[in-house]
């Protein structure tokens, strides 16, 4: 079903008793806030400065990197992206090691109201910059985390940035971030105790988001995956395992059913399955699987995950090499697949209802950019308004820091309609029958 995406975004908020948005506590941008964007000179962090400076033009941020080079050329592209009449200044860059905890606590030092993390993978690494962000006392934090091991580590600062008072958020992408929210409100529109969860992620090629992401999946091949198994969390050693299939699609008039359609998936090491599981409480199973495009990649890699150990994958000088190898190949392929990513989730209760959403986004990089700085507006006020508000400080997972109906209805707007939005809608059954009931779908112009 077609509608205007101002019909769309009335119909979410009316689902939540949601009648008009308020103005925020705070004014993020209006205050001229000003952000430390660590990684910004790569393919994901400057989408997150050029959506910071589109939704919020008198924000200041600061690219970080240690290359100068790489920096002036970033600046460039943003300023050329970004509405003409957000003066260009809003953008610098600053040379900056941040694995030099000193050079890092001296930055953040210099009156800087966020710092977002997007230089990754975050793979057997601790959250220092988290630390370093807390000592500073910088009031809020978000990344682009998936390794379960770091978003725990980060967790286990929440006391420390409570008497700091430093917000963070780890997990601020798309899957997972959007992925973790969405799950959310699938839940509360289900109603009931929920019991099972399934998340499905779709990426072509590497979505645009450059050669690291090939490091950061072959990695992935030796991380166990963290989930549910009846009602309990359980880790299990089978990613690139357990292929099925996917819809990423509600009807016939989405355009992810014609660009998407129905992918294979794989078991894929993503947090979601543990963090939402843990807040939903769940009492049955969790899972999660990924697929990509084109589909020879994904059994070329399944099989040799059945005759490469899994030790080999996490050993860095093995899948930075398989990483190098492929480029090539995988550079050229990635002209002819596109970046298009895609999600869906299936949240069922213990009476046998099942909800389904499905998002999708014409590029993957940008998406996760987007995301990311919807997030960081959030956390510096965009969501508060005078009735409630996100807490002052600690660190929290997206779904427990927009648990609240009221502020994940405010935050869904943006992330559902963010620019370069393919379709997103949910649909409801009833022990695994489709209903029709309570289905919205949204289209915008690309």
């Amino acid at each position: 079903m077609r509608m205007t995406t101002t019909r769309a975004l009335a119909l979410l908020l009316a689902s939540l008793n949601l009648t008009s948005a308020r103005e925020p506590r705070i004014q993020p941008g209006r205050n001229g806030a000003k952000v430390l964007l660590l990684g910004g000179t790569g393919r994901i962090g400057t989408v997150v400065a050029m959506h910071l400076l589109s939704r919020s033009p008198d924000i200041q941020v600061v690219l970080a990197g240690r290359n100068e080079g790489k920096g002036r050329a970033a600046v460039e592209e943003i300023r050329s992206e970004i509405p003409a009449n957000i003066p260009k200044d809003r953008v610098q860059f600053q040379r900056l090691d941040w694995r030099d905890s000193k050079s890092l606590a001296s930055a953040l030092q210099n009156e800087v109201d966020a710092v977002v993390h997007t230089a990754g993978p975050y793979s057997n690494e601790k959250p220092e910059v988290l630390q370093t962000a807390i000592q500073q006392r910088v009031p809020v934090y978000v990344d682009v985390s998936d390794p379960m091991e770091f978003i725990e580590a980060c967790k286990d600062m929440d006391n420390e940035a409570k008497k700091m008072g430093t917000l963070a958020m780890p997990m601020g992408g798309a899957f997972p971030g959007l992925s973790n929210v969405l799950a959310m409100e699938c839940a509360h529109r289900l109603g009931g105790h929920i019991k099972d969860i399934d998340f499905s992620f779709f990426t072509a090629g590497l979505g645009g988001s450059g050669e690291i992401n090939l490091y950061i999946t072959n990695e992935g091949f030796g991380e166990p995956i963290h989930r549910y198994e009846d009602g309990k969390p359980v880790k299990s050693m089978t990613s690139g395992g357990e292929p099925r299939t996917a819809d990423f699609f509600i009807s016939s008039a989405d355009p992810s059913k014609q660009l998407v359609g129905t992918r294979q998936i794989w078991n894929w090491p993503f947090p979601e399955p543990k963090t939402v599981g843990d807040e939903l409480e769940i009492v049955g199973k969790s899972t999660v699987g990924m697929g990509t495009a084109p589909d020879i990649w994904n059994y070329i890699l399944t099989f040799m995950t059945t005759i490469v150990p899994k030790s080999w994958w996490k050993s860095k000088i093995f899948s930075e090499g398989l990483a190098k190898f492929s480029k090539p190949l995988v550079e050229f392929t990635d002209k002819f697949v596109g970046e298009t990513h895609a999600m869906r989730i299936d949240v069922r209760n213990t009476q046998g209802k099942q909800l389904s959403a499905v998002q999708a986004h014409e590029s993957f990089r940008r998406v996760v950019g987007q995301s990311c700085a919807e997030f960081t507006l959030a956390l510096l006020g965009d969501c508060n308004d005078a009735e409630e508000s996100l807490p002052k400080a600690g660190v929290y997972t997206p779904e427990k820091l927009f648990k609240s109906p009221r502020m994940r209805a405010r935050l869904l707007e943006r992330l559902l309609t963010l620019p370069g939005t393919l379709n997103y809608g949910f649909t409801q059954s009833v022990e695994g029958r489709p209903s029709g009931v309570s289905t919205t779908s949204s289209h915008t112009s690309i």
